[in-house]
């Protein structure tokens, strides 16, 4: 789950995601990242001014204009009837579908302009029945998307441009990246970043790829000289967009210190008994550093995995540790007894006082630039970072791997006649 603007938007972001169609935006040729060797070009729906500026429709829930609505459609015809689109209809107008209905999300649509929109599109689908069920799954954001969206805000295109594919397909299985496919990365991003949409608000739309270039590199290892590509990468971004210089260095310090090979950046902070805690004090455990809330939903469901591991590998160096990012303190205290998992926990909420139900902006949160929750990284015993974003059964399963490959150290490095005991103990693990 991305960050939220407000807990209300969650509904509509769901949605968003539940239509999402993976992979169909912004590849062309092959679309297979882990030879590098695919030719790929940018989507000219996403690279071509087609429609009015989105910042022109941001008018915080009124009702659109008439003169704008009528902008809007005669630029969409446009669009879904141009050469470049009829080229390759499904993935070009699919790009065209979201940055149309996307204009909508800021405004209160009228029931006429509604009711225009829902006929072209189904002339749409006659005219192209091959894709009747892409434009109908587009079209049936219409409804949500017709009414104001929480605080007024434009839904984002970056969102659903997958210009980098699915993270699985990145996942080296803790083997080091080829030199071609951090290029291409890199590429990729390069050529989104100079789009009229991303130009038009490069904080949140650049912000998306951003947080997707460094989720895929999470998925793999990075050589010295290819960690060195990718900073330099984030430093001709910074040089070209000097006022977001905060958001790159963010990002920047994800690439160089939170990829699988790094050391992990020290966490000290308070439990949410008070007591305050370092993650170095863990050191000589495989870790798993749990960023969730009652709050979200895919954190919630994460849990009957982490009491798995509690009731299963108990006596053995395994350590879960959380960073809860619920605002009020006794609703991380509740969520520990109710859902029947006692690990220790730092409460970050207590950097948003102002906060209503979800405080993802605490300075934890914020050192490690988490946007997405839940987000799981998984430390050795050395304080290495291994894997990140292990969910469901694959988080068992990188911590049991873990396990072994700590028992297979220590039985190569004890001296010839010693017994090795089964398990050695661990920092108990505070119930709070």
């Amino acid at each position: 789950m991305k960050k939220p603007v407000a807990v209300t938007g969650a509904a509509i972001v769901a949605l968003l995601v539940g239509l999402m169609t993976p992979g169909l935006f912004g590849w062309t040729g092959g679309s297979d990242p882990d030879t590098g060797d695919a030719e790929w070009t940018l989507p000219a729906a996403a690279a071509q001014p087609w429609f009015p500026p989105a910042s022109d429709y941001e008018n915080d829930g009124e009702p659109l204009s008439d003169e704008k609505f009528e902008a809007l459609m005669t630029a969409f015809e446009t669009a879904i009837t141009a050469e470049e689109t009829r080229a390759d209809f499904e993935r070009e107008a699919e790009i065209h579908l979201m940055n149309f209905i996307r204009r909508l999300g800021p405004a209160d649509i009228g029931e006429e302009q509604k009711e225009r929109i829902t006929e072209r599109l189904a002339d749409l689908a006659e005219e192209h029945p091959d894709h009747r069920r892409m434009i109908n799954q587009r079209g049936g954001l219409v409804e949500s998307y017709s009414r104001p969206w929480p605080g007024g805000r434009l839904p984002s295109l970056s969102g659903s441009l997958l210009i980098l594919g699915d993270a699985g397909d990145y996942d080296t299985g803790g083997a080091f990246f080829e030199d071609a496919q951090v290029d291409d990365l890199i590429a990729r991003v390069d050529a989104v970043l100079g789009t009229p949409d991303v130009l038009d608000n490069f904080e949140s739309e650049a912000g998306t790829h951003f947080w997707r270039l460094n989720n895929r590199l999470q998925m793999g290892r990075l050589t010295p000289g290819q960690v060195e590509r990718v900073a330099g990468f984030y430093e001709e971004v910074k040089a070209a967009h000097p006022g977001h210089a905060e958001m790159l260095d963010r990002y920047k310090f994800v690439a160089g210190n939170l990829i699988p090979g790094n050391v992990a950046p020290n966490i000290t902070g308070t439990d949410t008994d008070g007591v305050e805690f370092s993650l170095e004090e863990y050191r000589g455990n495989i870790v798993a550093v749990i960023f969730t809330g009652q709050w979200c939903g895919p954190c919630r469901g994460e849990y009957p995995y982490h009491r798995f591991v509690l009731e299963n590998y108990g006596g053995r160096p395994i350590v879960l540790l959380g960073v809860n990012s619920d605002a009020e303190l006794e609703t991380a205290r509740q969520a520990k007894i109710d859902e029947n998992l006692p690990y220790r926990t730092w409460w970050d909420g207590h950097g948003q006082p102002d906060a209503e139900a979800a405080a993802t902006d605490g300075p934890i949160a914020t050192a490690w630039n988490v946007t997405g929750w839940p987000q799981i990284y998984i430390l050795d015993e050395e304080g290495v970072i291994r894997y990140v974003g292990k969910r469901g059964g694959e988080f068992i399963a990188a911590l049991d791997e873990l396990y072994t490959e700590m028992r297979m150290k220590s039985m190569i490095n004890v001296p010839q006649g010693i017994v090795i005991p089964a398990s050695r103990p661990q920092p108990a693990q505070k119930a709070n």
